[in-house]
């Protein structure tokens, strides 16, 4: 009997070991890209304005084109310069991206102010070559009697990897 009791836990312990196990490998990997950058190329800016007594807006596409609607302002025949903003998003070559535009911003003269809004671009979001270069426009409301000066603000256009 104890001969059979050792042969019995020898085959057990031999089958044990020789349970079906297989391993696989794989390798782990990753390649960090550039990071998205932006650069401003030229600032926004609206041109010469006449107030009046009445408050209108002045539109500026991202293509660069000026229209005055509402009130009885005027976009006088000596313009001044009048430039949609420009930048260029640089990264990773086909990359696509978003572009993030305030919603609105206050320019100042002194005390005085007047607001931005409407913000516009017109980036294809996708980084040909690895950059685009794309504008921004937007639409600046004029407050009536407007109090003449030349008027300045900042505003931030963020990029992103989509």
């Amino acid at each position: 009997i104890f001969t059979l009791t050792v042969a019995i836990f020898a085959f057990s312990n031999i089958s044990f070991g020789q349970a079906n196990n297989a391993t696989g490998t794989a390798q782990a990997a990753a390649n960090i890209v550039t990071p998205i950058s932006i650069t401003k190329n030229i600032d926004l800016n609206f041109g010469n304005i006449a107030a009046s007594g009445s408050g209108f807006t002045v539109a500026l596409s991202a293509d660069g084109v000026r229209n005055s609607t509402g009130g009885t302002g005027t976009l006088p025949s000596v313009i001044g310069t009048v430039t949609a903003a420009e930048f260029t998003a640089a990264g990773l070559t086909g990359a696509t991206y978003a572009v993030t535009l305030p919603t609105s911003i206050t320019i100042t003269n002194g005390t005085n102010t007047m607001t931005v809004d409407g913000f516009v671009s017109n980036s294809t979001n996708t980084l040909t070559g690895g950059s685009e270069t794309f504008n921004v426009g937007a639409t600046l409301n004029v407050g009536a009697n407007q109090v003449a000066g030349a008027y300045t603000g900042n505003f931030n256009v963020t990029v992103n990897y989509n």
